[in-house]
């Protein structure tokens, strides 16, 4: 029950994230690129070093939503998709990168945004710089590096959510600072401050109760999760100040 309610807490917020994501890549990537159809499927358009995965992205992710791979097992009236559909065949093919992000997953989101231009991928770490200041009274700055970290553990643990797999003392990567806990962290970076209160507040009565229900496992739990028990308050007061 305990791991299950972490699931779904985590799950939640992760979904915001994802939101967030996808919205801010899709604004600062079309802002660079504002009178092309369909940019997203030019392959100049990414970093240079990273072309052979940007190509991959491209076939293998964007074409087949569009139905563009010739590949005659992928004719499916874009996936059932009638937002897909709508702009294909009545806009000649355009199809903003807003609206083809409703279909990405969000792993696919991330690789997206880890094959962009450097100029694209600082203008999203600025962006979620300014949501940050927007509802906080003190600035943080979010680099592309920390970004970069945060996503892909919370595709790590976003995956382990939507299959129903022990989540609590899962580590990414198998390193034992990249816990449940650090994820819980990096929502602080992506979220808004009253939606952050709620999922801590939320997290911290959960670790809560589990740990008073089972008391002779309350030292293994929160070291399987990352947590220092009297961390848990002081973040609290961290998160109310910041």
């Amino acid at each position: 029950m305990f791991d299950r309610e972490l699931r779904e807490l985590l799950f939640s917020a992760i979904t915001r994230a994802e939101a967030a994501l996808k919205a801010v890549c899709a604004h600062e990537f079309t802002r660079l690129h504002p009178d092309e159809v369909n940019p997203y499927l030019n392959p100049d358009y990414y970093d240079s070093r990273r072309r052979p995965s940007a190509v991959a992205l491209i076939d293998k992710v964007f074409k087949r939503i569009l139905e563009l791979d010739g590949n005659p097992r992928n004719r499916g009236d874009y996936g059932g998709k009638a937002y897909i559909r709508h702009c294909m065949e009545d806009h000649n093919g355009q199809v903003p990168l807003w609206v083809l992000a409703n279909h990405l997953s969000f792993g696919q989101t991330v690789w997206f945004f880890q094959v962009q231009s450097p100029a694209v991928r600082l203008a999203v770490a600025e962006s979620f710089t300014g949501l940050y200041a927007d509802t906080h009274d003190g600035p943080r700055r979010i680099t592309i590096k920390r970004l970069d970290s945060i996503f892909n553990r919370l595709v790590f643990y976003r995956n382990l959510c939507a299959h129903d797999e022990r989540c609590y003392c899962a580590r990414y990567d198998g390193r034992a600072n990249e816990n449940v806990y650090q994820a819980i962290g990096d929502l602080g970076y992506l979220l808004d401050k009253d939606d952050y209160l709620e999922l801590f507040g939320r997290f911290s009565a959960l670790v809560a109760r589990a740990t008073s229900a089972m008391p002779s496992r309350r030292q293994a739990i929160l070291s399987a999760m990352g947590v220092r028990e009297r961390e848990l308050a002081d973040r609290a007061e961290i998160i109310l100040r910041s």
